[in-house]
């Protein structure tokens, strides 16, 4: 329920007539150039790649015939939020971790292991690898080849850790699990207005708008309405890391779906996945406009059950009340968006959290094709294996799926791979928190804990060095 002072502020602002998506980001990017000098961009995406090639949109097989998805339920339009049926956020795994403290926070590992490390890791990965040195306690690394997990790698391998964009990876599942079992039927269409609808711009660094420009650009975008087929959601949501597109499955799905999946896959130290749309207003939005955002937040983290309804009616709001979004968008447009403290302290605090092992037995189960049936583990594959439209990547692996993320401080990839000739593969998860905002910027532009994760990926002798170095004395 929300508060007394909310539903009034929410009136009065209805009374008034409230006004009105591997890619490097470009520093001509519109929605970046938009944002205030001292605000983040909030899970914008870099999907790495060892070259920057021109990228391609993959060729998804056309369809006969198509019917249209049936666009978001519409809603009595009122600002103050009613009684829902949807299930909040947090049904059947908690809204916060439990055990986000380091196992490993010193490490002294021999200088003549470190310097043979140093000449033998390429340049571009050396500043990842130096700061989990002077960090341990904010880094979470997990490698190994499947087969082989007892000469992998396991720093702060059990330490819940935001995962960002990473999370993505549940809801791929669910999607591939429901086509699979005839639930959802991928030939349907889906309106561009009904994913806008999910869509809270400068909040994604254009992913959106993007993966929307390679569809229409590849024909995949046909008109009256302009629609995309539901196949091309999931593959929006990878490729791009486009939040709207995550949320429109979100909700599709449902919440509970979500969550019942996370436990399938048996992600034990998984903390609830709310939609972004919910948790960037949860952060700061219009209701709030004369509360301090930090205090708001730190009150979800004393009443998490709290925080778990108002980000699912936040979400419905403005994905179903176009009066609501548009204010909503007007509002954030007026630079009133959360700090980068604030937007740092939420998304270590309420953004959803696993752990690197359980992750990296996740990306060992998909790349062995071990979810539900044959059907479903084609699909995920299909999509998270994108990056295999990179020469570079097809002189290396066979195969290759990857998920990045990223949120203020939060650095995320999880890789799965066959290198050439290799009938096993091999996992990286590599979990970085805290990061200060200078070396988030820059990783987030070279890339370079993504470079320490490929090193890995495909050199035995790497894990063996690492995996040496990592081991605390005894």
């Amino acid at each position: 329920m929300w508060p007394n002072r909310l539903k009034l502020t929410l009136l009065i602002l209805f009374l008034l007539g409230l006004l009105a998506a591997c890619e490097r980001p470009s520093a001509t990017d519109t929605t970046l150039a938009q944002l205030p000098a001292n605000i983040a961009p909030l899970d914008s995406e870099t999907a790495a790649t060892p070259t920057l090639a021109n990228t391609v949109v993959p060729t998804l097989a056309p369809t006969a015939t198509a019917t249209a998805v049936p666009a978001t339920p519409t809603s009595t339009a009122t600002p103050i939020f009613p009684e829902t049926n949807t299930p909040a956020c947090g049904q059947l795994l908690p809204i916060l971790p439990q055990n986000a403290d380091p196992t490993v926070t010193s490490l002294s590992p021999d200088p003549a292991l470190l310097a043979e490390i140093a000449n033998a890791m390429p340049a571009e990965a050396l500043p990842a690898w130096e700061y989990l040195l002077e960090n341990p306690g904010s880094v979470g690394l997990v490698a190994y080849r499947v087969g082989d997990e007892a000469n992998g790698i396991y720093h702060n391998a059990d330490m819940q850790m935001p995962l960002a964009s990473v999370v993505k990876i549940i809801h791929l599942v669910a999607y591939a699990e429901a086509v699979a079992a005839g639930e959802l039927d991928p030939t349907n269409y889906v309106t561009l207005d009904t994913l806008d609808s999910y869509y809270l711009p400068g909040y994604d660094l254009g992913s959106h708008n993007r993966a929307i420009e390679e569809l229409e650009a590849a024909g995949l975008v046909l008109a009256a309405p302009d629609r995309v087929r539901l196949e091309d959601v999931p593959w929006m949501m990878i490729r791009h890391s486009a939040n709207a597109a995550t949320d429109y499955l979100h909700m599709l799905l449902g919440q509970t779906v979500i969550e019942e999946t996370a436990v399938a896959l048996n992600l034990t130290q998984q903390t609830a996945p709310c939609t972004f749309l919910g948790q960037f207003m949860a952060m700061s939005n219009q209701t709030r406009a004369e509360q301090n955002d930090r205090a708001a937040i730190e009150a979800y983290l004393e009443n998490p059950a709290n925080y778990g309804t108002e980000v699912v009616q936040l979400a419905e709001a403005y994905s179903s009340d176009p009066e609501f979004r548009e204010a909503e968008q007007a509002w954030h447009a007026d630079e009133r968006r959360p700090s980068t403290q604030d937007q740092r302290f939420f998304s270590h605090n309420l953004n959803a959290s696993g752990t690197p092992r359980e992750y990296a037995a996740l990306m060992a189960q998909i790349a062995q094709n071990g979810l539900s049936n044959p059907e479903s583990s084609f699909l995920a594959r299909r999509y998270l294996e994108w990056p295999m439209i990179f020469l570079a990547n097809q002189e290396r692996f066979s195969n290759l799926g990857y998920k990045n993320g990223s949120l203020p401080g939060i650095l995320n990839t999880a890789y799965y791979a066959y290198p050439i000739g290799e009938v096993t593969p091999t996992v990286v998860i590599l979990f970085f928190r805290d990061l200060p905002g200078s070396s988030y910027r820059e990783w987030r532009n070279n890339l370079a804990h993504d470079e320490l994760a490929r090193w890995l990926l495909d050199n035995p002798e790497a894990l063996s060095l690492l995996r040496t170095a990592l081991t605390p004395s005894s």
